[in-house]
């Protein structure tokens, strides 16, 4: 009646069985957090393995790494029915049900973080594992590839995933290049050398696209200023990075150099225009 009981409870948060409990969750999500950091590093160094082990497979070596990838995000299914199914309900032995929020974010927060940390780590590692495949794929196809004239040995540098003219430097035959099928089929490559080279503009972008949305909804009558400053800034960074990709990528495929202002447009659209089209800015 007079709300004693309540009391009674709340004032349980200070018991040392209660303490108990908040510390070993707090521990067990220390576990899980050096768990994930430590299960990168030799992840890394068993995919580019695996790259060499498997002459150069690309696609056997993306699924070793989708593997991988797929443990890592269960960790946060751990978390979720680790708390659900032994923390929570232990804790509510000393707290209300309202309380008890602040302790599951705990592992909410740590378990979305695996995602976009794992979005960067394998931004990087896949530009690793394109770049080899891209080195030995020059070297490999360089290996017999001769002038039909004087039979001189000619190198191709670049342009490697289509059919192009490549001049003789002793005689100046003019020689067709032509890329056996393996190489043309996995051009995609590519693109992931291209973002990792990118990897600078795409972390100031993300910082700049977390910075706009950290930003309260706002009200009718609220000044818009700080979010038209944060979308200008998502914008700047946001165009930076596709510029920066689109750039790099038609280094390694020449037919791309065209196209590179129309394509950074197209992922504007998608990646930032459509986003602010619904924001709080025409509301």
């Amino acid at each position: 009646m007079f709300g004693f009981g309540n009391k009674e409870k709340k004032d349980k948060t200070k018991n040392p069985e209660y303490i108990a409990l908040v510390e070993k969750w707090d521990a067990f999500l220390e576990k899980i957090e050096t768990r994930f950091k430590e299960s990168l590093a030799p992840a890394e160094e068993a995919v580019l393995d695996q790259l060499e082990d498997g002459n150069y497979d690309m696609i056997s070596n993306m699924t070793a790494w989708s593997g991988i990838k797929s443990q890592l995000l269960q960790l946060s299914d751990k978390i979720e029915t680790t708390f659900d199914d032994k923390v929570g309900p232990k804790m509510l032995e000393y707290i209300e049900r309202y309380d008890l929020i602040d302790q599951d974010q705990k592992g909410v927060v740590l378990g979305e973080s695996f995602r976009p940390r794992i979005e960067r780590f394998e931004i990087i590692l896949e530009g690793k594992v394109a770049q080899r495949f891209f080195d030995h794929a020059i070297q490999f196809l360089n290996e017999d590839f001769h002038c039909t004239q004087c039979n001189g040995k000619l190198e191709v540098k670049k342009d490697v995933f289509r059919s192009h003219y490549v001049g003789c430097d002793y005689c100046n035959t003019t020689n067709t290049f032509t890329p056996n099928n393996k190489i043309t089929e996995i051009r995609w490559v590519v693109d992931n050398i291209a973002k990792h080279k990118a990897l600078k503009e795409w972390d100031e972008k993300e910082l700049a696209r977390k910075s706009c949305k950290s930003i309260r909804s706002l009200r009718d009558g609220d000044d818009k200023t700080e979010l038209v400053n944060a979308y200008n800034n998502w914008e700047t960074k946001e165009k930076a990075f596709w510029t920066k990709y689109f750039t790099e990528r038609a280094t390694y495929v020449s037919e791309y150099k065209d196209t590179i202002a129309h394509d950074v447009e197209v992922k504007m659209e998608w990646a930032f225009y459509d986003d602010k089209k619904r924001s709080d800015l025409y509301n």
